[in-house]
């Protein structure tokens, strides 16, 4: 009886293991910032884990110590986005975080997250629900990276002023999020 238990906990510890690995393969998730170009950021960390723990909003975080993929860190903007700190740049052992400044020149210039998507049927300010400027607010690229437009002043993105944050994302009070940032595909 023993037996087919641990068996049965084997296979299914490896059905786990797989089912989340074939699904983030088609959907690349957000790296930290600072992070190598797609490729080049894989062949690089170590998933040390040092970035998840100098980060002061506990926004990064790495797969399950049970999942058969890499060990890398990685942001999902909508539950925690990231401050843009730059503390887990400074912490890198192998640089697959490139080193970088709090300077909002230097961020703006050299932080590329990822890019956002609006789901206008589901923005309040788009769909006529509401007025809502809350993805302005926390933008901490606001005029730049989006801007608002129309009576009810609703979120226009520009994905080139965009550092891909999350912030917004995260800020959506929208039940479904109208806002996501989509990570960059790799090569």
């Amino acid at each position: 009886m023993k037996r087919r238990g641990l068996i049965g906990a084997l296979a299914a510890a490896i059905a786990l293991a797989a089912v989340p690995r074939r699904a983030r393969a088609s959907t690349p998730r957000l790296r930290p910032p600072g992070a190598l170009p797609p490729g080049a950021f894989e062949q690089t960390c170590i998933g040390c884990v040092r970035c998840a723990e100098v980060c002061p909003t506990g926004c990064i975080s790495f797969s399950s110590p049970l999942s058969m993929e890499q060990a890398l860190p990685f942001i999902e903007p909508a539950a925690k986005a990231c401050v843009l700190c730059m503390k887990c740049t400074q912490v890198c052992p192998t640089d697959a975080l490139v080193p970088l400044t709090v300077d909002r020149d230097v961020i703006a210039r050299e932080v590329k997250m990822g890019q956002p998507v609006l789901e206008r049927s589901r923005c309040l300010s788009w769909n006529g629900d509401g007025v809502c400027r809350l993805c302005f607010h926390v933008c901490p690229y606001p005029e730049q990276a989006i801007t608002l437009t129309g009576p009810r002043a609703s979120p226009v993105f520009h994905a080139e002023a965009c550092v891909g944050c999350g912030l917004c994302e995260e800020a959506c009070p929208t039940l479904a999020h109208a806002i996501r940032i989509e990570a960059p595909r790799g090569p």
